[in-house]
Order: C-alpha cells, then sequence, then structure tokens
C-alpha cells in the first residue's frame, strides 16, 4: 500500500522497463548470426524464418518502447532527466531497427557475398552481437547504479563496462573498412548495383555497433550528470 502511494506521488521508475527494451532489442540482433549463416549455405528458407522472427522481436521491442513512453511520468524524481531517458531509448531501439532491415534487405535480394569478404562479413556480425551485448550488461547496472545512490563502486563498473563496449566498437570499424578495402578491389568483378548493395549492408552492420557504442556513451552522461 505505502509503495503504491509512493508510486502515485513520484512515478514508478522507468528502468525495470528500459532494461526489458534492451533485452528484447538484443534478442533482434543476436539473430543475426545464424541469418548470416544461413545465408551463407543458402538456405533461403531457414534464413527467411529467422528473418520473419526478428521482425516479431522488433515488433515487441516497439510495443516496450512505446508503453515506457507513454508510462513515463515527468514527476519521478530520479538523477537524470526524462529526456536523457528518452534518448537512450530510442538509442537503443535503432538497434532493433537496423537488425530488421538488414536481414530484410539481404534476404529480398538473396544475398551471397564474395569468397574475399564473407568470413569477415560474418566476424562483424558476430562482434555487433557482442558489441550490443555489453551494452545491454552496461544497461542492466542500472538499478544498481540507484540503489546504492551512485555509489563509486558501481560507477565504476559500468565505466569499465563502456570502456569494453569502446573497444568492441573500435575492432568493428576496423573489420568495416577492411572490408570496404576488400570491396573496392572487386568491384570491376561483380555488377555494380550487387557491389552497391554490398556496401549498405556492411555499413547497416557497422552502424549496428555503432548504436550499441551511443548507449554506452548515453550511459556516460547519465553518471555525469
Amino acid at each position: 500500500m505505502a509503495q503504491n502511494i509512493i508510486d502515485g506521488l513520484f512515478g514508478k521508475s522507468p528502468i525495470s522497463s528500459l532494461q526489458k527494451h534492451m533485452t528484447q532489442v538484443h534478442s533482434c540482433i543476436s539473430e543475426l548470426n545464424g541469418f548470416m549463416i544461413a545465408m551463407y549455405t543458402q538456405n533461403w528458407a531457414k534464413a527467411e524464418i529467422i528473418k520473419s522472427d526478428i521482425g516479431i522481436k522488433e515488433g515487441k521491442a516497439d510495443i516496450l518502447k512505446k508503453n515506457l513512453r507513454l508510462s513515463l511520468s515527468s514527476t519521478f524524481m530520479m538523477p537524470f532527466s526524462r529526456r536523457d531517458l528518452l534518448d537512450l531509448l530510442l538509442i537503443q531501439d535503432s538497434i532493433a531497427n537496423i537488425s530488421k532491415d538488414v536481414s530484410g534487405l539481404m534476404i529480398n535480394r538473396k544475398m551471397i557475398f564474395p569468397d574475399k569478404i564473407l568470413h569477415d562479413v560474418i566476424k562483424l556480425t558476430k562482434v555487433c552481437i557482442k558489441t550490443s551485448a555489453m551494452a545491454l550488461k552496461a544497461v542492466n547496472e542500472l538499478d544498481e547504479l540507484l540503489e546504492t545512490a551512485f555509489g563509486s563502486r558501481e560507477r565504476k563498473i559500468i565505466s569499465y563496462i563502456i570502456e569494453d563496449v569502446n573497444v568492441l566498437e573500435n575492432k568493428s570499424d576496423t573489420i568495416q573498412h577492411e572490408i570496404s578495402a576488400e570491396l573496392f578491389l572487386l568491384e570491376s568483378s561483380f555488377p555494380p548495383v550487387d557491389i552497391m548493395f554490398y556496401y549498405r549492408t556492411v555499413e547497416w552492420l557497422g552502424e549496428l555497433a555503432d548504436a550499441a557504442q551511443k548507449v554506452g556513451s548515453r550511459l556516460e552522461v547519465l553518471l555525469a550528470r
């Protein structure tokens, strides 16, 4: 009863909902590893199933996002602003959106990467998934951070996780640049349209790691305030 009164006066903490959303978002990107393998083996039926699963999960993430935005109380007393939380929510959501877009593009074109870049593309995908997983780990520390009133130990834990996110994102940048360099050498060997979509797909994969890093960057802003 007392907790209901407190919630009524100050609003309910949105942290749990934010964590659920990031968990759902990560479930989207985590499907891309199996999707890439299915595309590599030209198992179009399996790839189509995984692409549909990503779409369903992205839809669930959208529902969680909308519910959180609608229920986020402007009166809840927190050490960071409602605007900061909404920004973090949108960044998280972009990971699910890009995962859906990249799988849709690849399956619609029955995309098969050239052998010279195929394994690097799969490696890039795995690094992107790891980057998202680390970002999720950081978000899941937020409730501990609040419970300890922004204690120095918990702040350090989140800072270390964010450092890992940054390292992984830098690794994804390196792989992306290596793939782009290889693609440049292959441009004369493939139809220009195919090359264009290869570049676009690799760019979108890189954006997944960028988005995960932005989650970490936004958390750094929350810690700083």
